[in-house]
């Protein structure tokens, strides 16, 4: 089965306690990235994504040049079955 793997990623942008949450909060910005798909990693199935997805997503992230930085956090994955778009991208 062809599987997306997807990073919703925050960063904070007022200062002051945050709460860990799986979604962004208010004084945080959003953005999702496609991390690997089914073409990109022939170990990217769907049983494989729920299994070993955050261990992906860290190393992914780690390796990033733009959200290995520390003001950005992981707050979700989603492991979607079949070929996503991020919304309002070309």
């Amino acid at each position: 089965m062809y599987v997306t793997v997807v990073a919703i990623l925050c960063m904070q942008l007022a200062t002051g306690p945050l709460e860990l949450d799986t979604n962004c909060a208010p004084q945080e910005a959003s953005v999702e990235e496609i991390i690997t798909d089914s073409t990109v990693d022939e170990f990217a199935d769907f049983f494989g994504c729920m299994v070993h997805g955050q261990i992906g997503a860290a190393d992914w992230k780690a390796h990033h040049p733009i959200y290995h930085s520390d003001k950005w956090r992981i707050a979700r994955i989603k492991c979607v079955p079949g070929r996503y778009e991020i919304k309002g991208r070309a």
